[in-house]
């Protein structure tokens, strides 16, 4: 199992870049965008990377980060049903690894959800399932920002809510926002539910 990789860049790829090692091997590593771009336009520029390896079936990936934190998230985000390593690479390419453990800490649903391939049920199972362990043991990434957040919605609850709010006909994308302007504070799934109701235009 490769974890970690010393070397200079080979060759550039649209996701990421062959490192050539000192013994002479050839790794092909996945970056997030944000680490791609922070290799500059040196076209052998010296780099290393902390290694996640995915083995399948089919097939062995290598994802490269440029700190142990950032690995370790990418890993944890592994662990939600419903994303996989592309989508997680996908999410760390689109947002900072700050900005991440921001929403996820934050429960912040709409976030998340711009995140191509992240729907909203993605989104609030990954707040649900990550947002305590995040809390509890925290991975040095300083949280970013992360505005729009259900104020007072915990991530089970919000989930129940926007299940609940679609299957009686209301877009998702409405429930999300009435969900973002409930009062902080409500006390049980059925005053949010009438909060979310009367916000929709239904008493």
């Amino acid at each position: 199992m490769i974890g970690y990789l010393e070397g200079t860049v080979h060759a550039r790829l649209p996701e990421g870049v062959i490192v050539l090692t000192p013994g002479g091997v050839g790794y092909q590593i996945r970056l997030p965008a944000q680490v791609l771009a922070r290799l500059g336009d040196d076209a052998h520029a010296s780099v290393k990377l902390h290694i996640s390896t995915v083995v399948r079936a089919d097939d062995i990936s290598l994802f490269g980060f440029d700190s142990p934190d950032g690995k370790a998230l990418f890993e944890l985000l592994n662990t939600v049903s419903g994303i996989g390593p592309k989508l997680a690479l996908t999410l760390l390419s689109s947002m900072s690894a700050a900005e991440v453990v921001g929403a996820i800490v934050a429960q912040d649903v709409v976030a998340l959800s711009r995140v191509p391939g992240i729907g909203k049920k993605t989104a609030a199972r990954v707040c649900l399932e990550l947002s305590e362990k995040l809390r509890q043991k925290p991975l040095g990434i300083g949280a970013g920002p992360a505005a729009g957040a259900a104020q007072g919605v915990s991530g089970s609850v919000q989930m129940e809510l926007i299940s609940a709010l679609t299957n009686l006909g209301f877009p998702e994308k409405d429930v999300v926002s009435a969900l973002g302007r409930l009062k902080p504070g409500a006390a049980s799934f059925g005053e949010q539910l009438k909060q979310a109701l009367a916000l929709l235009g239904r008493s």
